[in-house]
């Protein structure tokens, strides 16, 4: 419910207040369990932010979420791979790629899927309390190559950041609301023009980590 007013009170800034919204794609097939949401930003210095959908409130979102437990792939990552494929064939930008839960999970996922000449132009990739990815995608080339560029962040109840084979380094947010309710981004604390950042996990968050 803070998106809508989030997003205007960007348009009025003078860092957002330039920014174009274009390329929207929004997939909802339940018959073949896909949810998946894209958009690019076009930034002032001629790169293009490409930013992925977490899961939405629909059951057919939260299927392909536990689909993502057990399968080598799931088609909102093969769709966030064909999106950014879409996007280097059209416009010859540099890129970085985020997204927030199982957006950032598509970020990375698209990312390391990216052939050599596209990984050359990414500059960053951004995963926030995103699920880590597939032992598989974890293990490959494609990964190595873009390891580097990846900057994860979690709250430091974190439970979402840390399903699956998740990203060696990270930073912790401090966040202002209670276990499971910091996977929502706005409670985590800004200072400036960064978060607030706090030395490891919650005692809570290493504890499921472990039992998962």
């Amino acid at each position: 419910r803070n998106d809508l007013e989030l997003l205007c009170e960007a348009a009025k800034t003078k860092r957002f207040g330039t920014v174009q919204l274009v390329n929207y794609r929004n997939l909802l097939i339940p018959e073949q369990e896909t949810q998946f949401a894209a958009i690019t930003f076009l930034l002032d210095d001629g790169s293009a932010f490409l930013s992925f959908r977490g899961t939405d409130h629909t059951l057919v979102g939260w299927k392909e979420d536990f689909n993502m437990s057990y399968l080598t792939d799931v088609p909102a990552q093969r769709s966030a791979a064909a999106y950014f494929e879409a996007q280097c064939n059209t416009r010859r930008s540099n890129y970085i790629l985020g997204g927030h839960s199982k957006g950032g999970n598509l970020a990375v996922y698209a990312a390391s899927h990216a052939g050599a000449d596209v990984q050359e132009r990414i500059r960053a990739v951004y995963s926030f309390d995103g699920p880590g990815l597939d032992d598989a995608t974890m293990a490959s080339d494609g990964y190595a190559a873009i390891a580097r560029l990846i900057r994860s962040f979690v709250p430091q109840s974190s439970v979402v950041g840390l399903l699956l084979a998740y990203h060696p380094e990270y930073t912790v947010v401090k966040a202002d609301a209670v276990g499971l309710l910091q996977h929502d981004c706005f409670t985590w604390q800004v200072l400036g023009t960064g978060f607030i950042a706090v030395t490891e996990l919650d005692v809570s968050s290493q504890l499921v980590d472990q039992t998962v």
